[in-house]
């Protein structure tokens, strides 16, 4: 079978299909120890879930690649003076799409199992100074605050603490409060949530 475009092949030559585009997500990975950020001190073999190939390799100040949507496995060497001092694998990350990161994604690794991670994003463009908000989290039953340190991103606060489920209460200057009730923060994932 000879295909063939309108005026772009004869029918002599076969015009060219197109491959279909795929893609990427700009995935940034922090890596934490406990609530103490390590990024800098890890390296990153990042690979599809279940591949045997070599994989990508992110190491310095900024850990990020373009990936497209899948799953993903992820070796995390913690270095000191050269040493490798802890090794983490972090299994079937999913890397996809969603319609409200606006084509970045986040993913946090930490060496401490028991800990996990809360993304709070704005709406596209509405993402305050991170000097005019704070925020209090207090464990669900619990009215004392937790201590946690927001680290903050590209459009986005991160926080780092203990898997659990949590209220969270988002001060911005000159706006009311917004509590965010029940947040479950999973062990070894990261939950995001929207910040109306």
């Amino acid at each position: 079978m000879l295909l063939w475009s309108s005026g772009a092949a004869t029918p002599h030559a076969p015009a060219r299909l197109s491959q279909p585009r795929q893609d990427t997500i700009r995935t940034e990975f922090r890596v934490f120890d406990g609530v103490v950020e390590v990024s800098a001190d890890t390296r990153l073999r990042v690979r599809p879930s279940g591949s045997t190939e070599t994989g990508r390799i992110l190491e310095g100040a900024a850990l990020a690649a373009d990936l497209p949507a899948g799953l993903y496995d992820v070796q995390a060497v913690r270095q000191k003076a050269g040493q490798a001092v802890n090794v983490r694998w972090a299994e079937r990350l999913v890397v996809m799409a969603y319609p409200d990161e606006g084509g970045r994604h986040l993913e946090v690794i930490n060496f401490a199992e028991e800990h996990g991670a809360l993304q709070l994003r704005w709406p596209a463009g509405d993402a305050p100074d991170p000097s005019g908000v704070s925020v209090i989290v207090s464990r669900e039953g619990d009215g004392r605050a937790v201590a946690a340190r927001a680290v903050h991103g590209a459009g986005y606060a991160l926080l780092v603490m203990p898997a659990g489920t949590y209220n969270v209460r988002v001060v911005r200057s000159g706006r009311e409060p917004i509590v965010l009730p029940k947040i479950e923060v999973p062990a070894d994932r990261t939950r995001m949530k929207l910040v109306p």
